[in-house]
């Protein structure tokens, strides 16, 4: 069974899904793969702003001929609904679950909240070629990408993005809103806190905690524990930033 709403030219089926988000790498990845699983209808894309996006394409240096932009009022080919009272957007169409994308991990904690706040039902997104090992715990809101690894017992908690290839092994924690980049390797027992950004390629020897806040950067070799708030960088990683 399923509707059609004129305001946003809105097909909205029993399983309709709204992206919150609208990026290509997160947002227009997971359309591509999401719907194909047989589970979810993605019915349309949120931008939690009230003032519309304006992005032109030409203004823009990148070499990918197939790369997708918003418009105003759509991205690929789904309705984009801009609204900072989306949640009441989401709720008038008749639209029960949704899925926060936004790339800022403050900002997505923030939507996830407003969502679960509102009784909208947070889904996952797991892509089919990722694989999840016995007994891990996984909150809801977690994005996994093509090809993540998720080991024994691991915890992986609400609103976590776990990009391309990533490895997660046994027993790590991954708190609120962590985002791991493409190629991250956790070893065991590793605990990274909230909102941290562990960029691509960066490596965490086992035992070490992460602290809340802080970025690792791309290549990194994590060999001591890492406090909140900084920025670390290099081979083993040293404290670069406050």
């Amino acid at each position: 069974m399923g509707s059609y709403h004129d305001k946003y030219d809105v097909q909205v089926l029993d399983n309709s899904v709204a992206i919150v988000g609208w990026e290509e790498g997160t947002a227009g990845q997971i359309d591509s793969w999401l719907e194909k699983t047989g589970e979810y209808y993605i019915a349309c894309f949120v931008n939690p702003n009230d003032q519309p996006l304006d992005v032109d394409p030409s203004d823009i240096d990148r070499d990918a001929t197939q790369f997708s932009y918003p418009t105003k009022t759509d991205f690929k080919d789904k309705p984009l609904i801009n609204s900072s009272n989306w949640v009441q957007e989401l709720e008038e169409l008749n639209i029960k679950r949704v899925l926060v994308t936004t790339h800022d991990p403050h900002h997505r904690f923030k939507e996830i909240n407003q969502a679960r706040t509102n009784g909208l039902e947070l889904i996952n997104a797991i892509h089919p070629t990722s694989h999840i090992m016995e007994d891990v715990i996984i909150g809801d809101n977690v994005i996994l990408h093509a090809r993540a690894f998720i080991g024994y017992r691991a915890e992986v908690c609400s609103g976590t993005i776990i990009d391309t290839n990533a490895q997660v092994d046994h027993h790590n924690v991954i708190k609120e809103c962590v985002t791991l980049d493409p190629g991250v390797v956790t070893a065991g027992n590793v605990t990274i806190g909230r909102f941290s950004q562990v960029h691509t390629g960066t490596i965490i020897i086992n035992r070490k905690r992460i602290g809340e806040n802080s970025i690792l950067g791309a290549g990194t070799v994590i060999i001591d524990d890492v406090p909140d708030n900084v920025t670390v960088v290099g081979v083993p990683g040293r404290v670069m930033k406050n």
